[in-house]
């Protein structure tokens, strides 16, 4: 497993000089700042530097000239031997998943440099019932175009969502296309699937959120999921069950509850259990969680305290600021064009993870109230 966090100084000089180009800010043929002048700004070593602007270079996004120093490259007159290639973005319900979006914005961002155009198939508008059928329709149709690779996201949250994942996973094995899954494998842990993943520790961010009760003096923890949610979540629990055990503190099974947040039976029995401090799979099973809450007797932080993951747009500006966990969206999107790319370039190299860690932002929702 590769760590993200051993390369963000590099990549954060790499994003932000391809973010000025980008932008207008740094025109074709225009003279980058000295690796000097980078090294103060950053505040990192002349080695970090080098490596930020030998990717750039390597790229094609600047040319670098010995003894002149580096330009943003000419671009007008790209070379016409190397042929686009064309990427499919399998992600369920993309434009409602708020996390990928993001994650995919950054994608595209990076097709220009790295000759590349994006597909991707609308399953917003489709019922629950019929999501796992469209989304597979949305794998062969790629696979009828000739994709040279795909970026997938396993289905969750409806019944089929394991056979459907299995029967993807056959048909891209059987017709090799390169593949990075973002976010979480389709296989449970300690099983791995054969394609590369990128995505954020998820076991650490789980360990922590459970360490944030546990140092206000909480002696139970309780962990809260939707029924089929992806694989990410385990990874999660597991995590809070790691912080519980070191403090030795065993997580029985009836700390755990899987159901649906907005479900009156289902939160009264996770009420009636004693559960007092939450850690919840995502921010959209967390709010749809203190929602419920407002129509009975507990009330959020003073009896119940909740963590979500995943920092979506409305966590901050709920009635109680949640306390969530926020991924790297722009990060992830970068490592997984590199993965792709380095995929295509190196087709029998073992599978990797890359694991980006996510920021913890404590909200008045899992602030024990003295």
């Amino acid at each position: 497993m590769i760590y993200a966090g051993e390369q963000a100084k590099h990549r954060r000089i790499y994003s932000d000089i391809l973010d000025r180009i980008q932008n207008g800010d740094l025109m074709p043929g225009q003279r980058l700042p000295t690796e000097r002048e980078l090294v103060d700004l950053y505040g990192v070593s002349r080695p970090t530097v080098a490596k930020a602007l030998s990717r750039l270079q390597q790229e094609g996004i600047i040319d670098r000239r010995a003894g002149s120093g580096s330009y943003v490259a000419e671009i007008s007159d790209p070379e016409p031997a190397v042929e686009s290639r064309y990427f499919g973005l399998l992600i369920p319900k993309l434009g409602v998943t708020e996390i990928f979006e993001p994650i995919c914005a950054r994608i595209a961002q990076l097709s220009r440099y790295n000759n590349f155009h994006l597909l991707w198939s609308d399953s917003t508008a489709h019922k629950a019932a019929s999501t796992a059928e469209h989304f597979e329709e949305a794998c062969v149709r790629y696979l009828d175009q000739k994709i040279d690779g795909l970026f997938f996201v396993p289905l969750e949250l409806v019944p089929e969502c394991r056979e459907t994942n299995e029967r993807i996973v056959r048909r891209l094995v059987a017709t090799g296309v390169p593949v990075v899954l973002l976010d979480s494998d389709y296989l449970p842990y300690p099983e791995r699937s054969p394609f590369d993943l990128v995505g954020v520790d998820n076991i650490r961010a789980g360990y922590r959120a459970a360490e944030h009760f546990l140092k206000q003096g909480a002696i139970r923890v309780d962990f809260v999921y939707r029924p089929f949610s992806a694989h990410t979540v385990e990874s999660r629990l597991n995590g809070c069950r790691l912080a519980l055990a070191e403090r030795g503190i065993s997580m029985p099974t009836n700390w755990i509850h899987i159901g649906e947040p907005d479900d009156p039976d289902f939160v009264d029995r996770l009420m009636h259990s004693g559960a007092e401090n939450l850690v919840c799979a995502n921010d959209a099973t967390a709010i749809s969680l203190m929602h419920s809450l407002q129509k009975r007797p507990e009330n959020v932080p003073g009896d119940v305290r909740v963590i979500g993951f995943d920092n979506v747009k409305f966590a901050e500006y709920a009635r109680i600021p949640l306390s969530t966990f926020r991924q790297p969206c722009s990060e992830l999107g970068e490592i997984a064009v590199e993965l792709m790319m380095s995929r295509l370039q190196h087709p029998d190299r073992p599978a990797v993870t890359v694991s980006a860690n996510a920021d913890f932002l404590v909200r008045d929702s899992s602030i024990v109230k003295s």
